[in-house]
């Protein structure tokens, strides 16, 4: 798993231009590693391999408190939402590595006022003929997950409408969004060599499909997330992936993937991002449809139940989807701060503070 953090002061809420400082200083136990991203008010932190969630949340547990501490130490607070909650940062704020400099080539304005903070899983699985068959049958459920992960509602001061202002803002890129259906190995590879051929991607890292086989190892990446606020969301997040994975593998190669063209797709994943935890799929309005908000997340939890067994993942699924049910979304839980008091420094200090005093119970 890869989690992106933001960076912003202890006392004004604006983003601290710490990321590379950070992340060449400071030390995390192995597996882990520590980087710097695109913009340096952010920074990244990637778990080991994990063969267990107990080994991802012990992992993500120390990582994060590590980090904090680092932060603390320069004046600033490593914060788990999506989008910069006050201040703007645009090129000058872009780290001055090769790659991103490159990128900056490539899309100039484009890189202005795109910090972001998402959670990236990675499942292995073998070859790429496996992962393009995943991605092609995971398609149908990214309206549901991204609805479900959705925590970036607020962003320079105000409420978005939207409960993922984050992925609104991701869709500038031009390969970003849900994948188009791979039409085989050979297929995945000629649509690849054509974005980059074509300046749409630099490199097959920027590629920023929702889904896709990794470009640098042996997994299926799952990309749409928001950042969450606590470490047990985001090893639901990890569990919710890897059941997928699981369970489009264990789908006979005969069976087709659900027939989904690729505007819907990209459609229900706006949707979801614009209203969070209702059924995107069925396009129920959320005013009217407060009893149905979890269908869609019942039916996914349904639809890899037998994988959830297999990996011995079922309880902690069941507990945190009740939890969640409970408490809502990092988004809901945002805005319900924010409602109560509408002052951005309120929110940030929750977010914060979740990062590693979580209130989830540990299932």
């Amino acid at each position: 798993m890869e989690e992106e953090f933001l960076l912003l002061d202890a006392v004004t809420g604006h983003p601290v231009p710490a990321g590379p400082v950070i992340a060449s200083t400071c030390s995390v136990p192995a597996p882990m590693r520590v980087q710097a991203e695109l913009h340096t008010v952010q920074l990244e932190l990637v778990s080991g391999v994990c063969s267990g969630l107990d080994e991802l949340r012990r992992q993500l547990r120390l990582g994060r408190s590590v980090l904090a501490a680092e932060a603390a130490e320069r004046g600033c607070r490593l914060v788990p939402v999506g989008v910069l909650p006050l201040g703007h940062v645009g090129i000058e704020a872009l780290t001055p590595a090769v790659r991103y400099l490159s990128m900056l080539d490539n899309y100039r304005g484009l890189l202005d006022d795109v910090c972001t903070a998402g959670a990236h899983v990675h499942v292995g699985v073998d070859g790429v003929e496996a992962a393009v068959k995943v991605c092609n049958r995971v398609r149908q459920w990214l309206p549901t997950l991204l609805a479900l992960f959705s925590n970036s509602p607020l962003c320079n001061g105000r409420d978005t409408g939207y409960a993922s202002w984050r992925t609104v803002v991701w869709s500038r890129w031009p390969t970003a969004g849900p994948p188009p259906h791979l039409e085989g190995t050979h297929g995945y590879r000629r649509m690849i060599d054509d974005l980059v051929g074509g300046a749409a991607s630099v490199d097959p890292g920027t590629v920023y499909w929702y889904v896709r086989p990794s470009s640098c190892w042996p997994t299926v990446e799952f990309r749409f997330a928001d950042v969450s606020l606590t470490v047990e969301e985001e090893a639901l997040l990890a569990a919710l992936c890897r059941g997928l994975v699981g369970t489009a593998l264990q789908e006979p190669d005969e069976t087709p993937a659900a027939p989904l063209g690729d505007q819907h797709l990209r459609a229900a994943c706006w949707r979801a991002a614009r209203d969070g935890l209702v059924d995107s799929r069925t396009g129920t309005d959320p005013v009217v449809a407060s009893a149905e908000t979890w269908h869609a997340v019942d039916d996914l939890v349904r639809h890899v139940r037998s994988a959830l067994v297999d990996f011995g993942d079922e309880k902690f699924v069941d507990g945190m989807i009740n939890w969640l049910k409970e408490h809502g979304n990092g988004a809901s839980r945002q805005r319900r701060i924010f409602s109560v008091s509408p002052d951005i420094l309120n929110v940030i200090d929750y977010a914060a503070t979740s990062v590693t005093d979580s209130t989830v119970p540990i299932l």
